[in-house]
């Protein structure tokens, strides 16, 4: 995703629900605070840590130190809660460092969630799932619609959409995604074919080494159905205009069309009511009329 809107605009979203934030994280008390006073924060979306990168930051604080305060929060118990800066308190550690500059600023749950969510997204931290699971929780947290997620963090709905996308694909699929093994665009691909189509497909391409277009190829022969040998071939329109719609609503998509008769229909498959509310949403369509 390319992102473009600061955190201010967070702010906006966080006072319209009734609660403080000035829109600026470096405005509070900068203290040294030592390492061990520090918690990392329950809102944290990262569940897998790059290793390479970590070591990378490490070195560089070895060398230049802590550059860019962590932001904390005080807790009742006499400890911090990191709001934003996990990896940089993880490399601090590891370089042996004791303390560390801190931004101290009070926050509200609501508040504390935001910052640790939306930070990780808008540095590009997190892995294409743990992305979607930040950016449903931010639905979560504040109601928001993904036409709203997606002002809110200088994105493309449809970019919203794909991420969120993902959750719904097999927790294996999902893991392989998250270690690296395959790409978003795999998932993708995979999206509106059963777990057992998704697994099947998904062991391939990850032994393999399949690319997404490939992929793609694979799962056209896995789920077209066999054409009798007098069946007249697709109008190809039809095929492109299906992917069209297919990659819009991030579902299986199906176009019907009796050229005799003049009359058609479009199918559009989902697995959960929560899947049918995301294309209707996509759709311009309000999943909620009452």
């Amino acid at each position: 995703m390319s992102r473009r809107k600061s955190l201010k605009s967070l702010g906006d979203w966080i006072g319209a629900g009734g609660h403080s934030f000035d829109g600026g994280l470096m405005t509070s008390d900068i203290r040294q605070l030592d390492l061990d006073q520090l918690v990392p924060s329950r809102y944290q979306p990262r569940q897998h840590v790059d290793d390479v990168y970590l070591a990378e930051l490490e070195q560089s604080i070895r060398q230049f130190g802590v550059i860019e305060p962590l932001v904390a929060r005080p807790l009742a118990n006499g400890d911090y809660e990191i709001l934003a800066g996990h990896m940089r308190w993880r490399a601090a550690q590891q370089a042996g460092l004791r303390q560390a500059p801190v931004v101290v600023r009070e926050a509200d749950d609501r508040t504390a969630a935001a910052i640790a969510l939306v930070e990780n997204l808008l540095r590009r931290d997190l892995n294409p799932v743990e992305e979607g699971r930040a950016l449903q929780r931010l639905r979560e947290e504040f109601g928001l619609t993904q036409e709203q997620l997606a002002e809110l963090l200088g994105v493309s709905q449809s970019a919203i959409s794909k991420a969120l996308g993902l959750l719904s694909l097999d927790p294996a699929v999902q893991s392989l995604i998250e270690e690296g093994r395959l790409e978003a665009g795999h998932g993708k691909v995979l999206l509106g074919l059963s777990r057992e189509a998704q697994l099947r497909l998904t062991e391939l391409a990850a032994d393999q080494g399949w690319s997404v277009r490939e992929l793609e190829r694979q799962r056209t022969l896995l789920t077209a159905p066999p054409a009798p040998r007098t069946a007249t071939p697709r109008d190809p329109d039809l095929i492109r205009l299906e992917e069209r719609l297919r990659e819009r609503l991030t579902a299986p998509v199906r176009l019907r069309y009796d050229a005799a008769r003049g009359r058609g229909r479009i199918e559009i498959g989902f697995a959960t009511l929560e899947e049918c509310d995301g294309i209707l949403e996509r759709l311009g369509i309000a999943a909620d009329a009452g």
